[in-house]
């Protein structure tokens, strides 16, 4: 059967993770099409042609034409003008020119960004910056957008934009004191999501890749599991030193947590934002609220991107674009195909 015609401005979107990559048909509003999440491969080159490969079956199903923009996030310090990964440390990545690389196997135009950046994109233009903003169809709401995944990472958008170089948001990187030992750690070595698991594993006596995964842990820890409490409380407090440093420089903007351990609900939420308040002495404490678009912001950031080319942060006319839709969660997405119509500018 002939798939019915994408809306104009339908494009794809791919987000490369540590250990998943993402990659997704993307409608001018934000709605998500047929979807798959993929292992991430070892090198480079293997990372592209699974892209390639796949962009196309997908694109095919959903009756794209070949040259559909396409959009890439990918972790680390991205330099987004020329289209390389200066560093990405859960990658194994070092000087990859991964525009290019993609650009060779890809027949459309191609963009590539940071993938929290393009995620915190989406979330301000459809997911949880929709209910924030001051008026409908206006600029979004400021926020902070904090996922916790494989590593950890942040993104501002302010005024419609983003804010910092290829260095901000960085802030897995930044050193913290370990909760148990007072050691002193990488953020994303303790407060990551693949950190709860392991930390978890290790306090717990269990062998390692044995242990729970960070939405385990949660549910661990909602259940009374004392270790499981522990580590999860010792993961939030770490990483309110960093979100409340953050606060102090930027203000007390919403912190929007992303990631699997979003899906915890209060049982994350609630100390977290009993570990950022009393860091900040006058300074009021921001609202610490659950993305709204799951494990696919990434992905539907990129199709963002995708969407807009080269030009400037698509954020402000992603969201006037998308006021007349009620916002979507995570679990609305990828229901109905093909995508409601709505303008949306494609070139990469």
């Amino acid at each position: 059967m002939t798939p019915a015609a994408p809306a104009e401005g339908t494009v794809l979107g791919v987000d490369v993770g540590g250990t998943r990559i993402k990659i997704g048909v993307v409608g001018p509003t934000g709605e998500l099409g047929p979807h798959l999440s993929l292992p991430t491969p070892a090198t480079p080159d293997e990372v592209v042609a699974r892209i390639a490969q796949h962009a196309g079956i997908l694109g095919a199903r959903a009756g794209l034409a070949p040259t559909t923009p396409v959009g890439v996030a990918v972790p680390g310090v991205i330099d987004e003008a020329a289209g390389t990964v200066e560093l990405a440390i859960n990658l194994g990545w070092e000087q990859v020119p991964v525009r290019e690389l993609l650009r060779a196997a890809l027949p459309g135009p191609v963009r590539v960004g940071h993938d929290v950046r393009a995620g915190a994109l989406a979330e301000a233009s459809w997911g949880a910056g929709r209910p924030l903003a001051a008026s409908p169809g206006g600029a979004p709401a400021d926020l902070v957008f904090v996922p916790l995944g494989t590593g950890v990472a942040a993104a501002v958008v302010h005024e419609g934009h983003l804010l910092g170089d290829r260095y901000a948001g960085e802030i897995g990187q930044l050193r913290v004191l370990e909760p148990v030992t007072g050691r002193h750690m990488r953020l994303e070595e303790v407060a990551s999501a693949s950190a709860i698991g392991r930390r978890y594993a290790e306090a717990a006596g269990i062998a390692a890749g044995a242990g729970p995964d960070a939405r385990e842990v949660v549910a661990r820890a909602r259940a009374g599991e004392r270790t499981a409490e522990e580590v999860l409380a010792g993961a939030l407090d770490t990483l309110a030193q960093a979100l409340a440093t953050i606060v102090s420089g930027i203000g007390p903007l919403p912190i929007v947590i992303g990631g699997g351990l979003a899906e915890g609900g209060e049982t994350v939420l609630a100390p977290l934002r009993g570990a950022i308040a009393p860091r900040l002495g006058a300074i009021p404490a921001p609202p610490v609220v659950p993305a709204r678009l799951g494990m696919w912001a990434g992905c539907l950031g990129a199709g963002l991107l995708a969407q807009h080319g080269d030009g400037p942060d698509p954020v402000v006319a992603a969201a006037a674009a998308s006021s007349s839709s009620a916002p979507a969660s995570a679990s609305d997405r990828g229901s109905t195909w093909p995508v409601g119509t709505g303008a949306g500018a494609a070139g990469a």
